[in-house]
Protein backbone atom coordinates (compact mmCIF):
# COMPACT_ATOMS: atom_id res chain seq x y z
CA UNK A 1 0.00 0.00 0.00
CA UNK A 2 2.78 2.40 0.92
CA UNK A 3 4.71 1.69 -2.30
CA UNK A 4 1.57 2.15 -4.39
CA UNK A 5 0.83 5.46 -2.66
CA UNK A 6 4.39 6.66 -3.24
CA UNK A 7 4.14 5.73 -6.92
CA UNK A 8 0.85 7.61 -7.32
CA UNK A 9 2.28 10.66 -5.58
CA UNK A 10 5.38 10.60 -7.78
CA UNK A 11 3.22 10.40 -10.91
CA UNK A 12 1.02 13.29 -9.72
CA UNK A 13 4.00 15.51 -8.89
CA UNK A 14 5.58 14.72 -12.26
CA UNK A 15 2.35 15.48 -14.12
CA UNK A 16 1.76 18.76 -12.27
CA UNK A 17 5.36 19.87 -12.78
CA UNK A 18 5.21 19.24 -16.52
CA UNK A 19 1.79 20.89 -16.82
CA UNK A 20 2.93 23.93 -14.85
CA UNK A 21 6.13 24.38 -16.84
CA UNK A 22 4.25 24.05 -20.12
CA UNK A 23 1.56 26.56 -19.17
CA UNK A 24 3.72 29.05 -17.29
CA UNK A 25 6.53 29.60 -19.80
CA UNK A 26 6.98 30.28 -23.46
CA UNK A 27 9.63 31.69 -25.78
CA UNK A 28 8.26 35.23 -25.49
CA UNK A 29 8.64 35.36 -21.69
CA UNK A 30 12.33 34.76 -20.98
CA UNK A 31 12.21 36.07 -17.40
CA UNK A 32 9.32 33.80 -16.45
CA UNK A 33 11.02 30.89 -18.21
CA UNK A 34 14.34 31.40 -16.45
CA UNK A 35 12.94 31.64 -12.93
CA UNK A 36 10.54 28.74 -13.41
CA UNK A 37 13.67 26.68 -12.77
CA UNK A 38 15.91 26.65 -9.73
CA UNK A 39 19.24 28.42 -9.77
CA UNK A 40 22.69 26.85 -9.71
CA UNK A 41 23.22 26.61 -5.94
CA UNK A 42 22.56 23.41 -4.04
CA UNK A 43 20.32 24.22 -1.07
CA UNK A 44 20.75 23.46 2.61
CA UNK A 45 18.49 24.26 5.57
CA UNK A 46 19.06 24.95 9.25
CA UNK A 47 16.35 24.79 11.94
CA UNK A 48 16.57 26.96 15.06
CA UNK A 49 14.18 26.77 18.02
CA UNK A 50 12.12 29.93 18.36
CA UNK A 51 11.44 29.94 22.09
CA UNK A 52 8.02 31.39 21.26
CA UNK A 53 4.63 30.11 22.45
CA UNK A 54 2.87 30.41 19.08
CA UNK A 55 5.46 28.73 16.87
CA UNK A 56 8.37 26.43 17.56
CA UNK A 57 11.14 27.12 15.05
CA UNK A 58 12.77 29.23 12.38
CA UNK A 59 14.14 27.58 9.26
CA UNK A 60 16.92 29.16 7.23
CA UNK A 61 17.32 28.20 3.57
CA UNK A 62 20.71 28.99 2.01
CA UNK A 63 23.27 27.91 -0.62
CA UNK A 64 25.15 24.86 0.66
CA UNK A 65 28.51 26.33 -0.34
CA UNK A 66 27.78 29.70 1.28
CA UNK A 67 31.26 29.85 2.82
CA UNK A 68 32.79 29.79 -0.66
CA UNK A 69 30.60 32.57 -2.06
CA UNK A 70 32.31 35.93 -2.16
CA UNK A 71 30.53 38.80 -0.45
CA UNK A 72 27.16 38.84 1.26
CA UNK A 73 23.77 37.57 0.09
CA UNK A 74 20.32 39.22 -0.01
CA UNK A 75 17.71 38.20 2.56
CA UNK A 76 14.08 37.10 2.19
CA UNK A 77 11.76 36.72 5.20
CA UNK A 78 8.60 34.68 4.64
CA UNK A 79 5.11 34.82 6.24
CA UNK A 80 2.76 31.79 6.15
CA UNK A 81 -0.92 31.73 5.27
CA UNK A 82 -3.67 31.06 7.83
CA UNK A 83 -3.28 27.67 9.49
CA UNK A 84 -0.20 26.88 7.40
CA UNK A 85 3.47 26.32 8.13
CA UNK A 86 6.53 26.46 5.93
CA UNK A 87 6.15 22.72 5.28
CA UNK A 88 3.47 23.47 2.69
CA UNK A 89 4.68 22.17 -0.67
CA UNK A 90 4.44 25.49 -2.50
CA UNK A 91 6.35 27.25 0.29
CA UNK A 92 9.11 24.65 0.30
CA UNK A 93 9.39 25.08 -3.47
CA UNK A 94 9.58 28.87 -3.20
CA UNK A 95 12.10 28.92 -0.34
CA UNK A 96 14.26 26.36 -2.14
CA UNK A 97 14.14 28.51 -5.26
CA UNK A 98 15.24 31.61 -3.37
CA UNK A 99 18.25 29.84 -1.88
CA UNK A 100 19.15 28.25 -5.21
CA UNK A 101 19.35 31.72 -6.75
CA UNK A 102 21.68 32.99 -4.04
CA UNK A 103 19.39 34.27 -1.28
CA UNK A 104 19.32 33.56 2.42
CA UNK A 105 15.64 32.94 3.17
CA UNK A 106 14.10 32.48 6.60
CA UNK A 107 10.70 30.95 7.37
CA UNK A 108 8.94 29.44 10.40
CA UNK A 109 5.96 27.32 11.45
CA UNK A 110 3.78 30.23 12.60
CA UNK A 111 0.16 29.64 11.49
CA UNK A 112 -1.03 33.19 12.31
CA UNK A 113 1.62 35.44 10.80
CA UNK A 114 -0.56 38.41 9.84
CA UNK A 115 0.74 40.98 12.32
CA UNK A 116 4.32 40.49 11.15
CA UNK A 117 5.74 39.73 14.61
CA UNK A 118 7.26 36.35 13.71
CA UNK A 119 8.80 37.76 10.53
CA UNK A 120 10.34 40.66 12.44
CA UNK A 121 11.77 38.29 15.05
CA UNK A 122 13.00 35.96 12.34
CA UNK A 123 15.02 38.78 10.83
CA UNK A 124 16.51 39.48 14.27
CA UNK A 125 17.60 35.85 14.51
CA UNK A 126 19.33 36.01 11.15
CA UNK A 127 20.98 39.34 11.92
CA UNK A 128 22.31 37.89 15.18
CA UNK A 129 23.82 34.93 13.30
CA UNK A 130 25.33 37.39 10.86
CA UNK A 131 27.37 38.83 13.75
CA UNK A 132 28.31 35.45 15.25
CA UNK A 133 31.88 34.46 14.32
CA UNK A 134 31.03 30.81 14.90
CA UNK A 135 28.06 30.84 12.52
CA UNK A 136 28.10 29.80 8.88
CA UNK A 137 26.19 33.04 8.27
CA UNK A 138 28.89 35.27 9.75
CA UNK A 139 29.02 38.41 7.59
CA UNK A 140 27.14 36.58 4.83
CA UNK A 141 23.78 38.38 5.09
CA UNK A 142 23.48 41.70 3.26
CA UNK A 143 21.61 43.90 5.73
CA UNK A 144 20.92 46.50 3.03
CA UNK A 145 19.07 44.06 0.77
CA UNK A 146 16.15 42.59 2.71
CA UNK A 147 12.74 41.64 1.33
CA UNK A 148 9.59 40.15 2.85
CA UNK A 149 7.16 37.84 1.09
CA UNK A 150 3.89 36.40 2.33
CA UNK A 151 0.87 34.42 1.18
CA UNK A 152 -2.78 34.96 2.24
CA UNK A 153 -2.74 36.06 5.89
CA UNK A 154 1.01 36.14 5.33
CA UNK A 155 0.34 38.82 2.72
CA UNK A 156 -1.05 40.93 5.54
CA UNK A 157 2.05 39.89 7.45
CA UNK A 158 4.33 41.11 4.69
CA UNK A 159 2.58 44.50 4.67
CA UNK A 160 2.74 44.77 8.46
CA UNK A 161 6.36 43.63 8.61
CA UNK A 162 7.44 46.48 6.35
CA UNK A 163 5.06 49.11 7.81
CA UNK A 164 6.93 52.02 9.34
CA UNK A 165 6.51 52.13 13.11
CA UNK A 166 5.01 48.64 13.33
CA UNK A 167 8.20 46.84 14.38
CA UNK A 168 11.61 48.02 15.51
CA UNK A 169 13.25 46.74 12.31
CA UNK A 170 10.47 47.55 9.82
CA UNK A 171 12.56 50.12 7.94
CA UNK A 172 15.21 47.50 7.17
CA UNK A 173 12.88 45.90 4.62
CA UNK A 174 13.44 47.31 1.14
CA UNK A 175 10.84 45.44 -0.92
CA UNK A 176 7.70 43.34 -0.41
CA UNK A 177 5.63 40.78 -2.28
CA UNK A 178 2.10 40.05 -1.03
CA UNK A 179 0.35 37.03 -2.55
CA UNK A 180 -3.46 36.98 -2.27
CA UNK A 181 -3.35 39.23 0.78
CA UNK A 182 -6.82 39.58 2.37
CA UNK A 183 -8.48 42.87 1.53
CA UNK A 184 -8.27 45.41 4.34
CA UNK A 185 -11.72 44.78 5.83
CA UNK A 186 -11.22 41.03 5.93
CA UNK A 187 -7.78 41.36 7.51
CA UNK A 188 -9.28 43.48 10.28
CA UNK A 189 -12.33 41.24 10.79
CA UNK A 190 -12.91 38.96 13.76
CA UNK A 191 -11.96 36.01 11.59
CA UNK A 192 -8.37 37.19 11.10
CA UNK A 193 -7.79 40.14 13.42
CA UNK A 194 -4.60 41.12 11.61
CA UNK A 195 -5.34 44.68 10.47
CA UNK A 196 -2.85 46.55 8.35
CA UNK A 197 -2.38 50.06 6.99
CA UNK A 198 -0.78 49.87 3.55
CA UNK A 199 -0.07 53.61 3.63
CA UNK A 200 2.65 52.85 6.19
CA UNK A 201 4.59 50.92 3.53
CA UNK A 202 7.05 53.09 1.60
CA UNK A 203 9.04 50.50 -0.36
CA UNK A 204 8.47 48.86 -3.76
CA UNK A 205 5.67 46.29 -3.71
CA UNK A 206 4.46 43.47 -5.95
CA UNK A 207 0.84 42.54 -5.19
CA UNK A 208 -0.69 39.52 -6.91
CA UNK A 209 -3.77 37.30 -6.79
CA UNK A 210 -5.68 34.81 -8.92
CA UNK A 211 -8.80 35.30 -11.01
CA UNK A 212 -10.59 32.35 -9.36
CA UNK A 213 -13.67 33.12 -7.27
CA UNK A 214 -12.06 32.53 -3.86
CA UNK A 215 -9.62 35.35 -4.54
CA UNK A 216 -11.68 37.46 -6.94
CA UNK A 217 -15.12 37.04 -5.42
CA UNK A 218 -18.48 36.50 -7.11
CA UNK A 219 -21.75 38.36 -7.56
CA UNK A 220 -22.86 37.23 -4.10
CA UNK A 221 -19.69 37.43 -2.02
CA UNK A 222 -16.50 39.42 -1.70
CA UNK A 223 -13.33 37.50 -2.50
CA UNK A 224 -10.31 37.24 -0.23
CA UNK A 225 -8.17 39.39 -2.56
CA UNK A 226 -10.39 41.00 -5.22
CA UNK A 227 -8.96 43.25 -7.89
CA UNK A 228 -10.50 46.49 -6.65
CA UNK A 229 -10.86 46.24 -2.87
CA UNK A 230 -7.67 44.19 -2.57
CA UNK A 231 -5.02 44.85 -5.19
CA UNK A 232 -5.93 48.30 -6.52
CA UNK A 233 -6.78 49.76 -3.13
CA UNK A 234 -3.50 48.59 -1.61
CA UNK A 235 -1.57 49.80 -4.65
CA UNK A 236 -3.06 53.26 -4.19
CA UNK A 237 -2.32 53.28 -0.47
CA UNK A 238 1.33 52.20 -0.57
CA UNK A 239 3.57 55.24 -0.34
CA UNK A 240 5.93 54.37 -3.19
CA UNK A 241 5.73 54.93 -6.94
CA UNK A 242 7.04 51.46 -7.74
CA UNK A 243 4.02 49.28 -7.00
CA UNK A 244 2.87 46.66 -9.49
CA UNK A 245 -0.26 44.52 -9.30
CA UNK A 246 -1.39 41.62 -11.44
CA UNK A 247 -3.63 38.55 -11.52
CA UNK A 248 -2.69 35.12 -12.82
CA UNK A 249 -5.41 33.76 -15.09
CA UNK A 250 -7.39 30.81 -13.74
CA UNK A 251 -5.26 30.61 -10.59
CA UNK A 252 -7.02 30.85 -7.25
CA UNK A 253 -6.12 31.30 -3.62
CA UNK A 254 -4.59 27.85 -3.23
CA UNK A 255 -2.40 27.94 -6.35
CA UNK A 256 -1.28 31.54 -6.80
CA UNK A 257 2.03 31.05 -5.01
CA UNK A 258 3.05 28.23 -7.34
CA UNK A 259 2.09 30.03 -10.55
CA UNK A 260 3.52 33.42 -9.55
CA UNK A 261 6.85 32.03 -8.34
CA UNK A 262 8.98 33.01 -11.39
CA UNK A 263 8.00 36.67 -11.11
CA UNK A 264 8.35 36.62 -7.32
CA UNK A 265 12.02 35.70 -7.73
CA UNK A 266 12.42 38.26 -10.51
CA UNK A 267 10.74 40.97 -8.44
CA UNK A 268 13.27 40.72 -5.63
CA UNK A 269 16.16 40.44 -8.08
CA UNK A 270 14.94 43.67 -9.65
CA UNK A 271 14.19 45.66 -6.50
CA UNK A 272 16.95 44.38 -4.21
CA UNK A 273 19.76 43.57 -6.64
CA UNK A 274 19.03 46.00 -9.49
CA UNK A 275 19.23 43.06 -11.90
CA UNK A 276 18.64 44.46 -15.38
CA UNK A 277 17.33 41.22 -16.85
CA UNK A 278 14.75 40.74 -14.08
CA UNK A 279 13.71 44.39 -14.42
CA UNK A 280 12.52 43.77 -17.99
CA UNK A 281 9.60 41.80 -16.55
CA UNK A 282 8.25 44.91 -14.84
CA UNK A 283 9.61 48.05 -16.48
CA UNK A 284 9.49 49.82 -19.81
CA UNK A 285 6.89 49.99 -22.56
CA UNK A 286 7.32 46.28 -23.29
CA UNK A 287 7.36 44.94 -19.74
CA UNK A 288 7.16 41.15 -20.01
CA UNK A 289 4.41 40.63 -17.45
CA UNK A 290 2.11 42.97 -19.40
CA UNK A 291 2.32 40.89 -22.57
CA UNK A 292 2.41 37.52 -20.80
CA UNK A 293 -0.75 35.64 -21.76
CA UNK A 294 -0.83 33.98 -18.32
CA UNK A 295 -1.44 37.34 -16.63
CA UNK A 296 -4.15 39.99 -16.71
CA UNK A 297 -5.04 43.21 -14.87
CA UNK A 298 -1.42 44.28 -14.65
CA UNK A 299 -1.22 47.88 -13.46
CA UNK A 300 1.20 50.20 -11.70
CA UNK A 301 0.87 53.49 -9.83
CA UNK A 302 1.10 55.41 -13.12
CA UNK A 303 -1.71 53.49 -14.87
CA UNK A 304 -4.46 55.70 -16.29
CA UNK A 305 -6.81 52.88 -17.29
CA UNK A 306 -7.85 51.44 -13.93
CA UNK A 307 -11.33 49.86 -14.10
CA UNK A 308 -14.06 51.79 -12.29
CA UNK A 309 -15.98 48.80 -10.89
CA UNK A 310 -13.55 45.89 -10.99
CA UNK A 311 -15.13 43.57 -8.42
CA UNK A 312 -18.06 41.26 -9.23
CA UNK A 313 -19.65 41.60 -5.79
CA UNK A 314 -22.30 44.33 -6.04
CA UNK A 315 -24.01 43.98 -2.66
CA UNK A 316 -24.19 46.47 0.18
CA UNK A 317 -20.64 45.76 1.22
CA UNK A 318 -21.94 44.07 4.36
CA UNK A 319 -21.00 40.52 3.53
CA UNK A 320 -22.76 37.79 5.45
CA UNK A 321 -20.48 36.83 8.37
CA UNK A 322 -20.72 33.16 7.51
CA UNK A 323 -19.45 33.67 3.97
CA UNK A 324 -15.99 34.85 4.94
CA UNK A 325 -15.71 32.16 7.56
CA UNK A 326 -16.59 29.44 5.06
CA UNK A 327 -14.14 30.81 2.50
CA UNK A 328 -11.29 30.76 5.01
CA UNK A 329 -12.13 27.23 6.11
CA UNK A 330 -12.28 26.02 2.51
CA UNK A 331 -8.97 27.66 1.73
CA UNK A 332 -7.31 26.02 4.72
CA UNK A 333 -8.78 22.67 3.70
CA UNK A 334 -7.54 22.97 0.13
CA UNK A 335 -4.03 23.82 1.26
CA UNK A 336 -3.94 20.74 3.50
CA UNK A 337 -5.25 18.19 0.97
CA UNK A 338 -1.88 17.16 -0.39
CA UNK A 339 -0.34 16.61 3.04
CA UNK A 340 -3.37 14.53 4.09
CA UNK A 341 -3.07 12.48 0.90
CA UNK A 342 0.60 11.83 1.64
CA UNK A 343 -0.16 10.67 5.18
CA UNK A 344 -2.85 8.27 3.99
CA UNK A 345 -0.51 6.53 1.60
CA UNK A 346 2.39 6.41 4.06
CA UNK A 347 0.49 4.03 6.37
Amino acid sequence: MKKMGSLILAMLVCFLSVAFTASATDDTCPVEEKFSQNGSYEVETMVIESGEADYSYYKIWFPKNIAEIAGSLPIIVYCNGTGMTDEDESTVKLMTAFASWGYIAISNDHESSGNGDSASKGLDVLLSLNEDENSVFYKKADTEKIGVCGFSQGGSGAINTASEGKHHNSTMFKSICALSAPHKDLAASIFQNTPYDASKVSVPAFLVAGTGSTDAGSATSMGICPLGAGLIENMKQINNDNVIIGRYKDADHGTIQMFAQPYIIAWFNYTLLNDAFSATAFTGENAEICSNSNWQDVYNKQSQNLPENPDPYVGTGEQEPGTTKVLLKLTKLLMKLLSIFEKLFSI
